[in-house]
């Protein structure tokens, strides 16, 4: 048998390796940029009503940053676009770039952001329908940017037969470099749950005012750390229905509850058109005082979303978990869909939400259309028991997503899902908000 010589081998094996290594190191050579850079100012151009200076402040320009090249320097500029983007207030938005001086240490730029506003204040009558809720009516007012600050304030009235409530949100208030939000929310409710076989086994009505403050500290860019005290007061208890085996008092609470919330969170979601790309994960910890009973309740919340973009194809997916202590988490079907929220409930609960959005029809003037089939699947446990298959919901279903082109910030979803364990259940969602 003969073997090959051991130069000949050497040969075979450095000439592929050659032109391999070769063409990348061209690129390389070619992509090499000896010019520094530095900002030197920024000039805004806006047909509304944003102020200059909310904006300085919101982009937090470094102007005492040196960039190594114009690649560097232009994906710092893109980071500043993506977020006004996201803000979903503007038609236009374009930034550039021009030079102003140039010496053998670097190149100064100044940085043109040219801004066009769409419709920031939207009252919105609240008409929708959920299978959980029937039909909600209502009146809402949505005032992004307000009076030019990048602060947003939203409130709404809506009635059903089995909740209504009032909410007036102010959010995203700069407090230098840190944001403030403000919530009050007033609210009637009435709850119901279900056993395991899907019958109704408890009915309750009850009121609650909660009053929440959040400060947002920024780790970096894209991380973020929430730290948000709340003061809650339920009461009105009227128990129509229990046949759980706990008593009244396991469900109803009452007196001043303090509480405390906070959570971390990575976002690194951007807007393209009405398609999203990019990862956004969060871990969300409430800790409740029930003064009067001598009972601390605490929950724990994950989630980690991904969106991925491209020109042919796209998908969405959400994986989310929750955990109870000292309580149970009551219409814990709400993340899916096709499921009514009520027939679950328990101490700990994993879901797995995916959806395909496709772009069918676009009119530049008026809007977009998608339809996003998805499938949903999860299972609720209470303490205690042991996951088998039997507890595992799979749904699937259609959502039919309009986005108005005059309203970049507003969408219509119609969200039909079926429960593929029981055909016979189906659930309707028509809402102004995206699922996830």
């Amino acid at each position: 048998m003969a073997f090959p010589d051991l130069l000949s081998l050497k040969t075979a094996l450095f000439i592929p390796l050659f032109f391999l290594i070769l063409p990348l190191s061209l690129i390389c050579a070619a992509e090499v940029d000896p010019q520094r850079f530095r900002i030197e100012r920024v000039h805004y151009s806006t047909d509304g009503s944003t102020r200059e200076n909310a904006l300085e402040k919101s982009l937090s320009w470094d102007y005492e940053r040196v960039f190594n090249n114009r690649y560097e320097l232009e994906a710092y500029i893109q980071s500043k676009k993506n977020f006004l983007i996201n803000k979903k207030i503007y038609k236009l938005v374009h930034i550039s770039y021009e030079k102003t001086y140039e010496d053998s240490y670097f190149v100064s730029v100044q940085i043109q952001v040219k801004l066009e506003e769409s419709w920031t204040i939207l009252p919105l009558p609240i008409y929708k329908y959920d299978d959980n809720l029937g039909l909600v009516m209502g009146m809402g007012l949505d005032y992004k940017n307000v009076l030019g600050s990048l602060s947003d304030f939203k409130t709404s009235y809506y009635y059903s037969q089995v909740k209504s409530e009032y909410r007036a949100d102010w959010e995203n208030v700069r407090a230098g470099p840190f944001l403030m939000d403000f919530k009050f929310n007033q609210l009637w409710e009435t709850v119901k749950s279900a056993d395991s076989s899907g019958n109704t086994n408890l009915i309750y009505d009850y009121m609650e005012s909660v009053l929440r403050v959040s400060l947002m500290f920024p780790l970096t860019d894209k991380f973020s750390y929430y730290t948000r005290p709340i003061i809650q007061l339920p009461y009105g208890y009227d128990f129509l229905m229990n046949d759980t085996g706990n008593e009244n008092s396991f469900y109803s609470r009452s007196g001043v509850i303090p509480a405390y919330n906070h959570l971390l969170e990575w976002d690194g979601i951007n807007w393209i058109g009405n398609l999203r790309q990019g990862l956004e994960a969060s871990i969300e910890n409430q800790i409740d005082f029930d003064i009067d009973a001598g009972k601390m309740v605490l929950w724990v919340d994950g989630m980690f979303k991904s969106h991925i973009y491209t020109p042919y194809f796209n998908y969405s997916s959400r994986v989310s978990s929750f955990y109870y202590y000292n309580d149970i988490k009551l219409n814990a079907a709400d993340r899916l869909r096709g499921v009514l929220d009520f027939k679950l409930s328990g101490n700990t609960g994993v879901f797995w939400n995916q959806s395909f959005p496709i772009n069918v029809v676009e009119i530049k003037k008026a809007g977009q259309l998608q339809l996003v089939p998805f499938a949903d699947m999860g299972f609720v446990l209470e303490e205690g028991q042991k996951l088998s298959s039997r507890d595992i919901q799979y749904t699937s279903g259609l959502s039919l997503v309009v986005f108005p082109s005059f309203l970049p910030s507003f969408s219509l979803s119609i969200d039909y899902g079926i429960n593929l364990r029981d055909f016979s259940e189906r659930e309707l969602r028509i809402d102004s908000q995206l699922y996830f």
